[in-house]
Formats: C-alpha cells, sequence, structure tokens
C-alpha cells in the first residue's frame, strides 16, 4: 500500500507525539500531577464499560478516549450529562458533535465543581472548581485507518490560587481486521502542565495527568439483529501504574434497550488504592423519532464501602439527529 505525502506527514507527527509521551511517563511519579478530574473516566456508556472505549469509541463519547473514534458519526450528535461522584463533588459534561462531508467536529466542555470546603480552624471555606473546554476534528485516513486530534484549554480554581493549561490529544483507530476486531491508540493531555502561582521563584508548574491507551475490540450482530460489543484495553498514567478495562455492550432489544458491564484493574504491577468498587454496570434506553434518536444514558459505579458509602452515578441525555447509516 503507498502512502500519501499528507498519510506520512500525520503518521510521523502521531509517532513523534506517542515518543514523546513515553518519555513523560518515565519521568513522573506517584501523585505528581494536578487536574485529577481528568482521570476520570467520562461518559455514562464508557464508563458502564469499565473505561474500554479506545478501540470501539463510535460516537460522541469517543472524545474523552480516542478522537479518531469521532469520524465515525455520521451526522450531528449532543450529549448533556451530569455525575454526583464522591463528596459532593458533580460534574456537568457537554459534547457536540456533526459530520460533514466525511470529517467530524467535535466540542466538549467539562466543569467540575463542588460545596464550599471546610478549611478548619475558624478560616473562611475554600472553593475547587475545574473547567475544560476542547475543540476535536476527526476523518479516515484510508479505507480502514481513522484519525483524530484534540486541543484543550484548562483552567483550575483551588482556595484563590487559579492556574490555566493548554494540552491536546491524538488518536488512531484501525477498523476491518479479522473477526471483526477493531484497534485504538492514544495519547492524552499533552500538554506543559499548569501554574498555581505565578509569582513564585523559582516557578512550580504542576504537570498534567498524561495518559497513553492501547485498545481491542469487536462488534458482531447475532441472532435477531442483537449487536454485542467487547472491548479491552490498557492504559498508562503518568503517575500510576498500568491499567487495565474489559468491557462489553449487549442491546438486548435491538434500537430500544442496551445493557453494559464493565471490570477495572487498577494496577497490574502494583496495587493501587481505589474508593470505587472494580466492576462497573449501566443502560441505555432509546427511542426513534423520524429518523432522530434520544437515549438515557445511565452508568453506576459503585464505592468500596469499605472507605466510603457514598455512590457515582452517570445520567446522560444522548440526542443523536437525522443519522445516516454509511460504511
Amino acid at each position: 500500500m503507498i502512502l500519501g505525502c499528507r498519510t506520512k506527514n500525520i503518521f510521523l507527527g502521531f509517532v513523534l507525539l506517542i515518543a514523546s509521551g513515553f518519555s513523560v511517563l518515565e519521568a513522573q511519579t506517584v501523585g505528581t500531577t494536578t487536574d485529577d478530574f481528568l482521570k476520570i473516566n467520562d461518559g455514562a456508556v464508557p464508563a458502564a464499560m469499565g473505561g474500554a472505549y479506545t478501540a470501539l469509541g463510535d460516537d460522541a463519547y469517543a472524545v474523552s478516549y480516542n478522537p479518531a473514534g469521532l469520524s465515525y458519526i455520521r451526522a450531528t450528535q449532543a450529549i448533556f450529562l451530569h455525575l454526583d461522584s464522591l463528596a459532593n463533588i458533580e460534574y456537568e459534561y457537554l459534547t457536540f458533535a456533526t459530520a460533514t462531508n466525511g470529517n467530524v467536529a467535535d466540542l466538549n466542555v467539562i466543569y467540575r465543581h463542588q460545596p464550599p470546603i471546610d478549611n478548619g480552624n475558624g478560616n473562611p471555606p475554600v472553593n475547587a472548581d475545574d473547567f475544560m473546554i476542547s475543540l476535536s476534528y476527526a476523518f479516515k485516513l484510508l479505507d480502514n485507518l481513522r484519525f483524530g486530534i484534540t486541543a484543550k484549554y484548562i483552567e483550575s480554581d483551588l482556595a484563590g490560587y487559579s492556574g490555566t493549561s493548554l494540552a491536546g490529544d491524538a488518536g488512531i483507530v484501525l477498523d476491518k481486521l479479522p473477526y471483526g476486531l477493531r484497534a485504538g491508540l492514544s495519547i492524552q493531555n499533552l500538554g506543559p502542565g499548569m501554574d498555581f502561582d505565578p509569582s513564585a521563584n523559582p516557578q512550580v508548574i504542576d504537570p498534567l495527568p498524561m495518559f497513553i491507551r492501547f485498545g481491542l475490540g469487536t462488534e458482531q450482530i447475532l441472532d435477531g439483529g442483537r449487536e454485542l460489543k467487547v472491548a479491552m484495553e490498557v492504559f498508562k498514567p503518568s503517575d500510576q501504574d498500568i491499567k487495565m478495562g474489559l468491557g462489553g455492550e449487549f442491546w438486548l432489544f435491538p434500537g430500544l434497550f442496551a445493557i453494559r458491564g464493565g471490570y477495572k484493574i487498577e494496577g497490574l504491577g502494583t496495587a493501587t488504592q481505589n474508593v470505587f468498587q472494580d466492576y462497573t454496570l449501566g443502560c441505555t434506553l432509546t427511542r426513534n423519532f423520524d429518523g432522530d434518536d434520544f437515549s438515557l444514558d445511565i452508568a453506576y459505579d459503585p464505592a468500596d464501602f469499605d472507605t466510603t458509602l457514598e455512590d457515582t452515578f452517570f445520567f446522560a441525555l444522548n440526542c443523536k439527529f437525522n443519522q445516516l447509516h454509511l460504511l
């Protein structure tokens, strides 16, 4: 297969990004990154599948795992998500993707907020909020190869200190492999880090939590048109050990109701403290109105009840407009 100049340049740039990412992974240690909200498994569908979405992500949720997966979108999709997490922390999540001429653009906004934190000793309560907005672009490079890239602006406020940073993601998906397999590879949150106190001398830069993800998955159509997806992935955060996610999705009633489950392995080499259970669950209830799909996506990430009695629930309204069912 002869690759065009544009494809070669994109491949070269992606390889350089991955290489620089590995150098960052080797340089950082546990607990050395900021903006931990970037570490959660975003999205109700991916979270229910244990975060195993790098290879099989084919909708607007893919922006949080592998932007190349956005290229499967065939019209317009909007997702409005609310997440109730531990310690009264809440997330608001909006992503909007639209396809034109085989290319897909996506706008993603995340806002994490919580009640003021009691500072003790008569000190006034302090706030801790995080905000991120990103723009993504994805397209098909070759018949079985897709590419996507994301640019992010991140802002965090903590106890009167604030910091901003720019970051980027990039990813590829290789599909049409034997047995219906897909393979995905992405690098996330590659950027200069965040400075919460510009007046400090010497200047202190807190690095972002960078990820490298690799996933495999397959999608099969069973009797009665029931769709089954099974996926696995491994990912390496810059300040933690290698992790793994396993997940599946089954459309029990095609076009109406799907169930999902996942399993997370927090540390393949070293045990990692985790306040959540290893398993995840979720479902989708959807209806079609004149070619538009309106779905309610729910995910449940149960807590480790030896640590906390709180659970995490994702609730999302997922709207797909004028979907074109094209290959």
